[in-house]
C-alpha cells in the first residue's frame, strides 16, 4: 500500500507542476493576445480535469486491481505530458522575427554601453586638461611669488642698516606679491584682522 500511496503522491506532484506551466503559458498567451493558444490551453485544461478524475477514481479502484489501474493512468498522463510539452514548445519557440529583434536590442545595449564609455573617456579627459591647466598656473603663481621675494630681497638693506627700512614698505612688498599671486595669505590676514 505504501508504493500505491507514493504513486499518487508523485502524480499529484506532477499535475502540480504541469498545472504551473499551463498557467506559464495561458499567462505569455493573455499578453500577446493569441486567442488560438488560449483555446489549445484550453483543451489542455479539460483534458488535465480528465486525468485528475481518472486519478481519483483510480484512488477507489487502488484496492481491487492495483497494475491495471496504474498502467491505465500511466498511458493518460503520458499523453497529456506530450501535449502539454508540444504546445509549450510551439509557443515559447523562437522564430526568426523574435530572433531578430532580440539581436537588435542587444546592439542598442552594446551601443549606448559604447556610447556611455565614449562620454566617460571625454569627462576624463577634460577633468584631466583642468588639472593640468590649474597646475601650471599654480606653478607660474609659485614662481612669480619666488621671484618677487627675491627681488624684494635684493632691493632690502642689509642686516646692518635693518633699523633703516621702514616696516610699511617690507609689508608693502609682502602684500604686492601676496596680490599677485593670488595665494590667499593676504585675504586670511584680512578676515584674521576683522575678526579679531
Amino acid at each position: 500500500m505504501d508504493t500505491e500511496k507514493a504513486y499518487a503522491d508523485r502524480l499529484q506532484a506532477q499535475m502540480r507542476t504541469a498545472d504551473a506551466r499551463l498557467d506559464e503559458m495561458e499567462a505569455a498567451a493573455r499578453a500577446r493576445n493569441a486567442k488560438a493558444e488560449m483555446d489549445e490551453i484550453s483543451g489542455l485544461r479539460a483534458q488535465r480535469d480528465r486525468v485528475s478524475k481518472h486519478v481519483a477514481d483510480a484512488r477507489k479502484k487502488m484496492r481491487d486491481d492495483w497494475e491495471a489501474v496504474r498502467r491505465e493512468v500511466d498511458v493518460e498522463w503520458t499523453g497529456f505530458r506530450r501535449s502539454v510539452n508540444d504546445a509549450h514548445t510551439k509557443y515559447t519557440a523562437w522564430d526568426s522575427v523574435r530572433e531578430q529583434r532580440f539581436n537588435a536590442h542587444l546592439d542598442q545595449a552594446d551601443a549606448a554601453l559604447r556610447r556611455s564609455a565614449a562620454q566617460d573617456a571625454e569627462v576624463a579627459a577634460d577633468a584631466r586638461v583642468q588639472l593640468a591647466e590649474a597646475g601650471d598656473e599654480l606653478k607660474s603663481k609659485a614662481d612669480s611669488a619666488r621671484r618677487s621675494y627675491k627681488a624684494w630681497r635684493d632691493r632690502r638693506p642689509s642686516r646692518d642698516s635693518i633699523g633703516l627700512v621702514s616696516r610699511p614698505s617690507a609689508a608693502s612688498a609682502l602684500a604686492r606679491a601676496e596680490r599677485d599671486t593670488d595665494l590667499g595669505l593676504a585675504r586670511d590676514r584680512q578676515l584674521d584682522a576683522q575678526v579679531g
